[in-house]
């Protein structure tokens, strides 16, 4: 896919450093019973090489990671096991892809149903490619950070992808958090991403939503309140307005296809 097309897409957190590298934050999703074995998973590797889902599918969540990893996620699932929280944030760096092998910030939650998918974990991780930048047009607008708002926005990425289950924070709320200001989230978010903090929070919830119906049992009416919706009005009005079809219609296609 030639990058102008990637970059007008805007589907990935991208920018040029100063390494005249483009940088993308890419995410692996993983869905697992409550045996913590995976059930079915979400990624692609940054030069499209095929992962063998033998690697992945049917084994235990933790043999996914490197031994160094192995026991701080036995520790963090087993306290969230015995607690009422719906997520968590951990650091996760896994062993069956070079790209992943590096502390990947990461978020589980859990997935309320009949179906046998009882977790979600989601890790995010940087992509280097200097195929992208030798086609990257002239006139794309894609401009320099430094490196520290490179650092203040990843961070601000991955907090919106943490905490998607519930209402953004407003931008003042937000700029006291990562101790800025409301003008520069506001108009550098908007650069890169092409939309406000808040249009991506709204359009990354929908693209959630999508997965949860394609890859689990949960009802509408749980997905749209695990998501964080209030009512489930709210929940297909604002799913319709993403995807031009409401979930109902959504999760019909997925089955019959």
């Amino acid at each position: 896919m030639l990058l102008k097309k990637e970059y007008n897409k805007r589907d990935q957190f991208l920018w040029l450093n100063l390494r005249n590298e483009i940088v993308m934050v890419r995410s692996a999703v993983f869905i697992l019973d409550e045996d913590l074995e995976v059930l079915d998973y979400s990624y692609r590797h940054p030069d499209n090489e095929e992962v063998e889902s033998s690697k992945i599918i049917g084994k235990a969540f933790q043999e996914l990671l490197i031994v160094k990893f192995q026991g701080q996620w036995q520790e963090k699932i087993a306290d969230f096991l015995d607690n009422n929280a719906q997520s968590f944030n951990l650091n996760l760096e896994y062993q069956f892809d070079e790209y992943l092998k590096i502390s990947l910030p990461s978020v589980v939650s859990r997935l309320k149903g009949r179906g046998k998918g009882k977790f979600t974990v989601t890790s995010y991780h940087l992509d280097t490619s200097k195929d992208f930048f030798s086609e990257l047009p002239k006139d794309s607008g894609i401009k320099s950070y430094s490196k520290w708002d490179q650092k203040l926005f990843h961070e601000i990425h991955i907090y919106i992808m943490h905490h998607l289950e519930e209402t953004l924070k407003p931008l003042d709320q937000l700029a006291e958090l990562f101790n800025t200001n409301e003008h520069k989230i506001k108009t550098v978010f908007k650069e890169i991403f092409g939309c406000t903090p808040f249009q991506y929070h709204a359009r990354e919830r929908i693209k959630r939503c999508k997965f949860l119906i394609e890859t689990t049992d949960l009802d509408l009416a749980k997905i749209s309140d695990k998501m964080g919706f209030g009512s489930y009005p709210h929940f297909s009005k604002s799913f319709k307005e993403k995807t031009k079809v409401t979930p109902k219609h959504y999760q019909k296609i997925i089955r019959n296809s």
